[in-house]
């Protein structure tokens, strides 16, 4: 008999290794960041850790990984990421959201289709 998610003494298993995999290149990210003295402000590092949760927990998960992707990129300093866009950091962070939320549909969307 194959084993459910959910075992009635632990619960849902939220801790994957897609999950952990996921924080790992969210903390790459930060520490590169950090030993650089520059940010990574390319959208590929944050998109793979996304689209690693999004694979394994679904669409509703890869939206919240994606808000902490934001964030980390937020913590980095990755915006602004032009001078002439100084003062629109919150826009670029909206922005931001968007594309890492279109990669989680992708992801999700592309898996359904895969699958069925």
């Amino acid at each position: 008999m194959k084993s459910s998610p959910e075992d009635t003494t632990h619960g849902p298993r939220w801790i994957s290794r897609h999950l952990l995999a996921g924080s790992a290149v969210l903390l790459l990210v930060i520490v590169v960041s950090w030993l650089a003295n520059a940010p990574i402000r390319s959208i590929f590092p944050y998109a793979f850790a996304v689209w690693l949760v999004t694979w394994k927990h679904g669409m509703t998960a890869g939206f919240l990984f994606a808000g902490l992707a934001t964030l980390t990129a937020l913590v980095t300093g990755a915006f602004p990421s032009r001078d002439e866009l100084s003062g629109q950091e919150v826009g670029e962070g909206l922005y931001t959201y968007l594309k890492l939320s279109a990669v989680a549909a992708g992801v999700a969307l592309g898996k359904r289709v895969r699958l069925s």
